[in-house]
């Protein structure tokens, strides 16, 4: 009975230290895509996105988006430490700015 009372607090211990873990990532990569984004300068009118648990992260970009903007854009944020992959499109609604 020992034995399995130690095997059960050592699953809870391993699956909390597990769901820290993925909560970090989802930070880190939430983090680096804000500061990518920051630095361009209207982003939040012409890209949305989401980060995911596993450090990845979606965006949707203003189907009106210039390409060589999106292209920029995509390229820091697959080089970023913390992002471990990105899924975009330009499938988002017209931008005004552009």
């Amino acid at each position: 009975m020992k034995i399995i009372r130690c095997f059960f607090f050592a699953l809870l211990f391993s699956i909390s230290t597990n769901a820290q873990l993925l909560a970090d990532e989802l930070d880190k990569a939430d983090a680096a895509v804000a500061n990518v984004l920051f630095e361009y300068d209207g982003s939040e009118e012409y890209a949305s996105y989401k980060a995911n648990e596993d450090g990845s992260v979606d965006l949707i970009f203003a189907s009106n988006t210039p390409d060589d903007l999106y292209e920029d854009i995509i390229t820091q944020l697959q080089n970023h430490p913390e992002i471990t992959s990105v899924l975009a499109s330009q499938g988002g609604p017209a931008c005004k700015a552009f």
